[in-house]
């Protein structure tokens, strides 16, 4: 019997992979979060509690976990002002990785955004997990997720016995969740820098519950893994898909200025730097295929009509 505990089962994918975890023989999945979700999945034991290494340490101790999947991620189901989350994914992601420490766990699985890499011209077409990440962003949840990634690398080196696979997700959608990405695809209008249509990937969130379970379930697997839908699409392309209106503006338009708030109050904020609007941040998802066995089932612009049918 493997015990697998799920961190953020409250959230709709935290759900969607409890219950698909839960349907495998000789598997007792335990969900953990700070609210319950709508829909307790079958064979699910769901515990709400306050998410603090201390309780967290407790639970993993009573169970006896050999695998934790941390997905309790702020601000990617729902839109939360940075003055909210704060740095809060980052404190969660260290106390996480201290419990498991702390309770022997020998595995851990994350979630965490194909958009690391950054956007850059010299980027190649697909990029490899190998790549180097992005020097850094703005405060919000991009940033969060490149601090975790270097805060996982700085722990690996400290705990090399541990094995902990980062699944980095390409903007989500699908089942009522709209990451912010997608959430900025279906603006009206949505703000594209004139002269520049770079390519862009997204995930169903059906996708994305299957890789992180297939991590899951695999205990020979480390490191990072990209995982997108296959094709990348062309970002005015997915914005018409996602019921958006593409606004090409200059590159002034996105400088800090005051005599620009104007245009900055019509266009509203960036779910990322302006960069990302210049050139493609595409992830390379064959090593995904190749050791978990991953394949999308949902084709990019199938996800992104969804969105624009519930948004009509």
């Amino acid at each position: 019997m493997t015990t697998v505990l799920v961190t953020g089962v409250g959230s709709v994918l935290g759900s969607l992979v409890a219950g698909i975890l839960a349907s495998q023989p000789q598997m007792r999945v335990v969900g953990v979060g700070r609210v319950a979700p709508e829909y307790i999945p079958a064979d699910v034991e769901v515990r709400v509690c306050d998410m603090s290494g201390e309780t967290l340490l407790k639970m993993m101790r009573a169970a006896r976990v050999d695998v934790v999947v941390h997905l309790d991620i702020a601000g990617e189901e729902e839109a939360l002002p940075y003055e909210i989350t704060g740095r809060g994914n980052v404190y969660r992601a260290i106390e996480v990785l201290g419990a498991c420490h702390a309770a022997g766990a020998p595995r851990v699985v994350m979630r965490s955004s194909l958009l690391v890499y950054g956007a850059r011209p010299d980027a190649p077409a697909f990029i490899p997990e190998s790549a180097p990440l992005s020097s850094g962003a703005p405060a919000g949840l991009l940033q969060d997720y490149i601090e975790i990634e270097r805060l996982v690398g700085d722990f690996k080196a400290r705990h090399p016995d541990m094995r902990i696979v980062m699944i980095r997700c390409a903007p989500v959608a699908g089942n009522g969740v709209r990451s912010p990405v997608v959430q900025f695809l279906s603006r009206r209008p949505a703000p594209v820098l004139a002269g520049f249509d770079p390519r862009i990937q997204v995930l169903h969130i059906h996708d994305a519950a299957v890789a992180l379970a297939l991590a899951t379930l695999n205990d020979q697997v480390d490191g990072a893994f990209n995982i997108a839908a296959h094709p990348p699409l062309i970002l005015s392309q997915a914005i018409l898909l996602a019921g958006g209106q593409p606004l090409p503006l200059p590159a002034f338009a996105f400088q800090s200025a005051s005599f620009l708030e104007p245009i900055r109050s019509l266009i509203g904020a960036l779910p990322f730097p302006v960069e990302y609007l210049n050139y493609a941040c595409v992830g390379d998802i064959r090593r995904a295929a190749c050791e978990l066995h991953w394949t999308p089932q949902h084709r990019p612009d199938e996800t992104l009509r969804e969105i624009a049918t519930v948004t009509a």
